[in-house]
């Protein structure tokens, strides 16, 4: 479950389709509830009604009749000598219009396009306390970004994902830290919701396509500053599109993944209503070392903020948890690995690494935990 934005759109339009082929300054304070809240309208974009049949390799790609999508990769990585690192790369697609009859815009200009697309790409230095973060966004227009099915692939400037088969490569460079990771499918594709049919809400379009592939096997290299490192660890990824998911009083959501030592893979995610509540279309997904997996409906687990952290820019976040599942026998506490992990880009929100610790030390793993709406 994750992002997006509304009010801002309009300035976005004119800056991509009016302005030329630089990139626009960042914008904050950006609502990323907003736009996929049922509110902001998108008559004439295709909605997420009922479960359909999601198809591959050509769901791996765009949806572009849909006006918003995301592909998620967050995992935790180690070097030979245990030194942990965090890190994030997502790409978001947004439609600025609908796409009918000829799909090209109006007007002759190479650089009008209807879609544009934004990416996060962070680190996390366990070792050295530090959290880096950074954005951009461009139009898909004369190949500055995109994506594509078959082969699958999308990328914004040089940040990039993409391959065959079972195996995706992601690159991403931002000043002196950059990284190479291969991805390598270690589990089986996992349908969230009803068939890859997610809901969200109680309206009928509040809903979304979704699915994970929860682990990816992941090697390759990192570097910060003047030092590469050799990782390996795990990844989660997940791809969701949507056009009104979320309903009109909804404020935020808590999104959690894990990979357990005892090679189950948890995923967990609480919708919050206009008073901080759970809306009680909370969602998730548990699956084991053998290839089954159990999808989750929010009265199977609990979430409950243990602690609190308040950013340096003022925003106070939940800083650890206690989690339950009582149908599994599960009763976890999370805690990030360092509290500041905060975006302040577009969009300011937290998501960071995070480990997790059985009440009873019989359960222990590592995860990522998204926060927005604070």
């Amino acid at each position: 479950m994750k992002q997006f934005i509304t009010p801002f759109f309009l300035l976005i339009t004119l800056l991509f389709l009016a302005v030329g082929g630089c990139r626009p300054a960042e914008i904050e304070g950006v609502n990323v509830v907003q736009a996929l809240s049922d509110e902001t309208g998108g008559d004439c974009f295709e909605k997420a009604v009922l479960p359909a049949a999601l198809k591959f390799p050509q769901d791996h790609g765009p949806h572009p009749s849909f006006q918003t999508e995301w592909w998620y990769y967050t995992g935790n990585l180690r070097t030979e000598e245990g030194r942990h690192f965090g890190y994030q790369l997502t790409f978001f697609r947004r439609a600025l219009a609908c796409e009918s009859g000829d799909k090209s815009p109006v007007g002759t200009s190479q650089w009008r396009t209807r879609q544009i697309y934004f990416a996060h790409f962070a680190v996390t230095d366990t070792q050295e306390n530090r959290f880096y973060s950074s954005s951009r966004m461009n139009r898909q227009s004369l190949g500055i970004a995109g994506s594509t099915a078959v082969p699958f692939a999308v990328w914004v400037d040089d940040w990039s994902a993409g391959g065959r088969s079972k195996s995706v490569v992601l690159t991403a460079r931002e000043k002196d830290t950059v990284f190479n990771l291969r991805l390598t499918r270690g589990g089986p594709l996992l349908l969230q919701g009803d068939r890859g049919f997610s809901r969200k809400g109680p309206g009928l379009t509040n809903a979304s396509y979704y699915y994970s592939l929860p682990r990816l096997m992941t090697r390759g290299t990192l570097k910060i500053g003047s030092q590469t490192h050799k990782v390996t660890g795990f990844s989660w990824f997940d791809h969701e599109w949507s056009t009104t998911a979320l309903g009109r009083d909804v404020t935020g959501w808590d999104w959690f993944s894990f990979h357990l030592k005892d090679g189950r893979d948890l995923m967990v995610c609480q919708i919050r209503d206009a008073k901080g509540r759970s809306n009680g279309y909370g969602f998730g997904s548990l699956a084991r070392p053998d290839g089954t997996y159990e999808i989750l409906t929010a009265d199977q687990f609990t979430l409950t903020p243990t602690g609190y952290w308040t950013s340096p820019r003022g925003k106070r976040y939940p800083g650890k948890w206690k989690i339950t599942l009582p149908g599994q026998g599960l009763s976890m506490s999370v805690v990030p690995v360092i509290p500041d992990q905060e975006h302040t880009h577009m969009g300011v929100y937290w998501e960071g690494a995070v480990t997790v610790v059985g009440v009873n030390q019989e359960i222990q793993g590592e995860g990522y935990v998204e926060l927005t709406g604070y």
